[in-house]
C-alpha cells in the first residue's frame, strides 16, 4: 500500500478532483462536511476533544481542518506512504500539527478522537483488524473513533471510485461489515450515519438528509465508536 500511494502522492488532489467532478463538488466540500458531522455527533456526547489522530492522513489536508473545528491542542497525522507524509509536513506545518510515517508511530492511549476517511478499503482484509487495534490503542479509555468509509450500496459512489486511479485495487466495506469489524476490535459502535445522498445538481434536497441519515444508502457513512478498553 505504501508503494501504491507513493505513486499518487504528488497527483492525489488532481486525481481525486477528476473522479469527483461528476458530483459537482470539491474535495474540500466533502472533507468539511464529514468533519462538521463528526463534530456535531461528538458535541452531543459532551466529550471534550483536545488530541486527535488523523489516521491515513495522506497529504495532510484534513489535519488543519480537524484542528480548527475542534480547537484541538494537537492533531497527529499518520500514514503508510512516506511521500505523502513528506508532502503533509511541507504543506501543513503549524502549531499543534505533526505527521509521522506508520513505522514511526507508537500508539500511546493519549488521543481523545481518532478520525479516518476512506482508508480501510485500501487495507487488505487480513490486515484490517491489526490496524483497528493500533487505532484503539492510541485512544484514551472511552476515546472516540470516527470511521468513515465509501458506501458500496451507493451506485454513485461505485461510479466515482471506478473513475479514480488510486481506487483500482480497493476492496469496499459495507456498513454491516464495518460494524462487525469494529466490534471485533473492541469498539462499541455508538451510531452509524449516512451522508452525501444528493449531488450538487440536487442540492436543494440536501436538508432532507438529516432525517434519512439512518438509512445506509448515502455516498459515505460514519461509524462513530468508543474505545471499550479500560
Amino acid at each position: 500500500m505504501n508503494a501504491e500511494f507513493d505513486r499518487f502522492a504528488s497527483s492525489y488532489d488532481d486525481d481525486l478532483a477528476k473522479s469527483l467532478a461528476v458530483t459537482g463538488e470539491s474535495r474540500d466540500f466533502y472533507a468539511q462536511r464529514r468533519i462538521d458531522w463528526t463534530a456535531e455527533c461528538v458535541a452531543r456526547l459532551g466529550k471534550p476533544v483536545h488530541r486527535i489522530l488523523d489516521y491515513g492522513c495522506g497529504d495532510g489536508t484534513n489535519s488543519p481542518m480537524l484542528a480548527a473545528k475542534f480547537a484541538a491542542q494537537q492533531v497527529l497525522g499518520v500514514d503508510v506512504s512516506p511521500a505523502s507524509v513528506d508532502i503533509a509536513r511541507r504543506s501543513h506545518d503549524g502549531a499543534g500539527l505533526s505527521f509521522l510515517h506508520r513505522d514511526e508511530w507508537i500508539p500511546d492511549a493519549s488521543m481523545d478522537l481518532a478520525f479516518c476517511n476512506g482508508v480501510f478499503h485500501h487495507i487488505a482484509p487480513g490486515d484490517r483488524g491489526e490496524c483497528l487495534t493500533a487505532i484503539r490503542r492510541s485512544l484514551s479509555p472511552g476515546g472516540l473513533f470516527a470511521f468513515w468509509e465509501n458506501n458500496p450500496w451507493n451506485l454513485g459512489t461505485r461510479y466515482v471510485m471506478s473513475q479514480c486511479v488510486f481506487d483500482e485495487n480497493a476492496i469496499m466495506i459495507s456498513p454491516r461489515e464495518a460494524r462487525r469489524l469494529l466490534m471485533a476490535s473492541d469498539f462499541k459502535v455508538l451510531r452509524m450515519d449516512s451522508l452525501f445522498y444528493f449531488p450538487r445538481q440536487l442540492r436543494l434536497l440536501r436538508p432532507a438528509e438529516r432525517w434519512i441519515r439512518s438509512l445506509p444508502f448515502g455516498g459515505q457513512y460514519q461509524a462513530l465508536c468508543q474505545n471499550l478498553a479500560a
